[in-house]
């Protein structure tokens, strides 16, 4: 692997999504000199692909209405559209709802068109391209330096201090160093990890893996969020049914033909439970408040074997035309179904990974526990995009400031050639079936979806984390490179074992089921005991994991045990 070069910068970020873009326009208002990189072109984030708004679309949001601004903070804390009930930060949650709007309408400074509407005016399948678009370019016009496919693998530290990066140019293999006072970490989540997902295909976790070898405190690791409406067909791809009125008309069968949601959601008072209403007049709630219990009700009826080869079957023959042309997201639909009689037969769907809210322990204005390393997005605090929004800019903000007064710290040479030395090891390696990277991502994300899916258990955690450990121990000796693009996966799927060995372990402790965390043999939501988050950190060789009580605020919390409907039973 050629040597390239040193770049010297004020302010490094790292992942070109809404976070890290949020982090370098702040950060360039200083003055700074800043410089993005991204693994792949910079456009294709998880940002872009994000099906979720940015902000409260309500146009009577107040900043100065203490009333409203209390019911978004409880709307996070109680769970809002992912659910993760009474288990976040309540100043965090506090800080979102203040922040989430404003910095969300002014994306129109940056060339955003109606930013409180993105959904509507950005491509289909990529709806939030419409306000990473114009972020993107906005960046580069006033300054800011973009080095596209360049993958970080690790960081350098001076005397605890992080002081910049290594990395490697994935098309002409050169690696490089990059010296910087600060370092903002905004690599996205590791939805890819799982072998159905509805992420980028580089979502393997990189940002998580590389904070925590080097000792950042991690936490919420056992939480990731799985998205109920993907397709299950066999040979095809795991295509996401964008969030359309006209999917809201489907009705959602097992394969008894029932409709079996009522079992495992909270019915309003009005719902008319008809077939082809829309979801929320059917079950008199908000589709968005149920995302959580929709997935683990397919996974449940998929489980005891009321399932249609291994998924749930979803029937959209009742939908008029006019309700898939009525918005963008539903012509997508029928661009997506175009080969598929979707009028005369249902679909298969099951669920695959979304999002992680576990990530980088971060302080409001996204300090890691390591000096000079900030982080925001959906590798530290919260899954979707207002979270993004926010502590991507708070982090960028902070990290500037920590520049100013800060150094530039010349790296040590003899860390640099080891963190090389650690990549020549792959593309030395001669090529065989144990070490192909590529047979050994699939095994890794076939396994997660088979133990750390949807629904989890003690014995299947533990088989499941043994069984990456024997992976991990195969990869160790034989996985190979032999061109920096395979280089690049090698990378990715050591981040990948990391990822999934926190994931799993933080799993296995937290012995309750709460929003996207389903235990089997626990099917029950345990204020008495587990109101409060995993902690993970890397001690020499060994991974620490310790919990923590939550930052509470205002929100009561009530004490007991509360069984989860559709799994008290069992």
């Amino acid at each position: 692997m050629e040597w390239k070069e040193t770049i010297r910068t004020d302010v490094l970020i790292i992942g070109a999504g809404l976070a890290g873009l949020k982090a370098a326009e702040r950060a360039k208002r200083y003055g700074l000199d800043v410089v993005i990189v991204d693994k792949s072109t910079g456009r294709t984030n998880l940002s872009s692909v994000a099906g979720g708004a940015i902000g409260i679309l309500a146009g009577a949001w107040q900043i100065s209405n203490p009333s409203t601004l209390r019911s978004l903070t409880e709307r996070g804390i109680l769970g809002g559209a992912w659910e993760i009930k009474y288990c976040k930060d309540q100043r965090m949650e506090e800080i979102t709802a203040m922040e989430e709007v404003p910095l969300q309408d002014e994306l129109a400074e940056f060339g955003c068109i109606n930013p409180r509407n993105m959904k509507t005016y950005g491509p289909n399948i990529r709806m939030n391209w419409a306000a990473t678009g114009p972020l993107y370019h906005y960046v580069q016009k006033v300054g800011c330096k973009l080095m596209k496919f360049f993958t970080v693998t690790d960081l350098l530290k001076v005397d605890g201090q992080v002081v910049g990066v290594v990395g490697f140019e994935s098309r002409r293999g050169h690696f490089m160093a990059i010296n910087a006072k600060a370092v903002v970490l905004a690599t996205g989540g590791a939805g890819n990890c799982w072998a159905r997902n509805n992420t980028p295909f580089r979502s393997t976790g990189d940002g998580h893996a590389i904070a925590y070898r080097n000792g950042v405190l991690l936490h919420m690791m056992e939480y990731e969020s799985f998205d109920a409406w993907i397709i299950a067909e066999k040979g095809v791809p795991n295509y996401w049914i964008p969030p359309s009125y006209g999917r809201t008309m489907g009705n959602v069968l097992n394969a008894k033909g029932e409709d079996f949601l009522p079992n495992y959601i909270e019915l309003g008072p009005k719902a008319t439970l008809k077939p082809g209403d829309p979801f929320h007049i059917k079950y008199g709630a908000p589709v968005i408040d149920n995302v959580a219990k929709i997935g683990r009700a397919m996974a449940m009826e998929v489980y005891e074997g009321r399932g249609d080869d291994g998924a749930i079957l979803v029937d959209f023959s009742n939908v008029p035309d006019e309700a898939w042309y009525s918005e963008p997201k539903g012509i997508a639909f029928l661009h997506l179904m175009r080969d598929f009689d979707w009028k005369k037969k249902p679909v298969h769907m099951y669920p695959g990974a979304l999002g992680s809210y576990g990530g980088c322990k971060i302080t409001e204005e996204g300090e890691t526990n390591l000096p000079g390393l900030f982080s925001g997005g959906e590798v530290a605090y919260g899954e979707d995009l207002k979270y993004t929004n926010v502590f991507g800019t708070r982090a960028g903000r902070a990290a500037a400031e920590y520049a100013m007064n800060a150094s530039l710290v010349e790296p040590d040479p003899i860390q640099i050639k080891e963190k090389k030395d650690y990549l020549e090891k792959f593309l030395a390696r001669p090529k065989s079936t144990d070490g192909d990277p590529k047979a050994i991502r699939d095994a890794v994300r076939d396994l997660s979806m088979e133990k750390f899916g949807v629904l989890k258990s003690e014995e299947g955690l533990i088989e499941g984390i043994g069984r990456l450990g024997e992976l991990r121990k195969v990869a160790s000796e034989k996985m190979y490179a032999s061109d920096p693009r395979e280089l690049r996966m090698a990378f990715e799927v050591e981040s990948m074992f990391d990822c999934q060995d926190m994931h799993a372990r933080a799993a296995l402790i937290r012995t309750e089921t709460r929003g996207v965390h389903n235990r089997l043999d626990y099917p029950y939501m345990d204020n008495d005991l587990w109101v409060k988050e995993i902690r993970i950190r890397k001690v020499g060789d060994e991974m620490k994991l310790f919990t923590a009580p939550i930052r509470r605020g205002y929100v009561e919390i009530p004490k007991g045990r509360f069984p989860i409907k559709g799994m008290e039973k069992k």
